[in-house]
């Protein structure tokens, strides 16, 4: 392939970026296809890495040039929004995250935290009191070490789905809904994630675009 691998938890993250592809091909959980000229596939890798079998046989396979991780992650850093696209500096290659320290596409470069299940505001809290914490995720240190075993360059770029003092609604943890105040946050968080994964779609589009060279 010698392209780019970009890969994200769950489909429904990234099938607004996959349907951007032309020329596609579904082959067992990857899609293949070309952005402009790049030929790009997609990895659907499950929450916490649940796939690290067939993430880790796609990229011996395909050889990509480099490998995008990318999906949703819950801001930490008290100045994030929801909709920031953030740039994980201790999960991305050096020599590929010194090429977008000054770029106008991230809205912050820092540390990401990985965690093992979906994290409220007191968590959240408890990590800015330790060290430097851009974002949390779920997914980001597993593939990572694949990328490194690999030797293939690779960058974490994520979109804040969550701020610091939000909570993720129950329903989207595991958890049922308790009245009709978790209800209207449900509901209102659905329809924020909708907006999100379009504009993901963008910002990765353009970051695959300031990509010439890699």
């Amino acid at each position: 392939m010698g392209g780019i691998l970009v890969t994200f938890a769950l489909p429904q993250e990234g099938y607004p970026f996959a349907r951007r592809l032309k020329r596609r091909a579904a082959r067992k959980r990857l899609v293949l296809g070309y952005l402009g000229v790049r030929e790009v596939a997609v990895c659907w890798l499950g929450i916490g890495v649940t796939n690290i079998d067939l993430f880790a046989s796609a990229v011996s396979e395909l050889q990509p040039r480099l490998i995008i991780h990318s999906g949703f992650a819950g801001g930490v850093r008290s100045l994030l929004e929801a909709g920031d696209f953030v740039l994980a500096k201790n999960y991305s290659s050096p020599e590929i995250l010194e090429r977008f320290r000054a770029s106008h596409l991230f809205s912050a470069i820092g540390r990401f935290a990985s965690v093992s299940a979906i994290a409220g505001p007191e968590t959240k809290a408890r990590l800015r009191l330790g060290v430097d914490v851009l974002a949390i995720d779920m997914e980001s240190e597993r593939a990572t070490a694949v990328c490194r075993k690999f030797s293939v360059p690779f960058l974490t770029a994520r979109m804040i789905s969550d701020r610091s003092g939000e909570p993720v609604p129950r329903m989207f943890a595991g958890g049922k809904l308790r009245g009709p105040g978790d209800v209207f946050h449900a509901i209102h968080f659905a329809g924020r994630m909708l907006v999100l994964r379009e504009t993901l779609a963008t910002r990765l589009s353009q970051l695959i675009e300031e990509l010439e060279g890699v």
